[in-house]
């Protein structure tokens, strides 16, 4: 995943999270080992909360999580 972004009037909505939730399915239809992103600090927490755990400057979701 390369970009994510929420315009502000959404954020707070759980438009991000249900839009991880989307992603992560359609990769557990693929059969995809992880999933790899960058994060901003913004969206750090977000990510965390979702599983990703970070590594260096990217963040990842391992396939346990998928």
């Amino acid at each position: 995943m390369m970009n994510m972004y929420t315009a502000p009037k959404y954020r707070r909505k759980s438009v991000a999270y249900h839009t991880l939730e989307l992603l992560t399915e359609e990769a557990k239809k693929r059969n995809m080992s992880y999933i790899w992103l960058g994060a901003t600090d913004m969206g750090r927490s977000l990510y965390e909360r979702y599983g990703f755990v970070k590594m260096n400057d990217e963040m990842i979701l391992p396939q346990e999580c998928l």
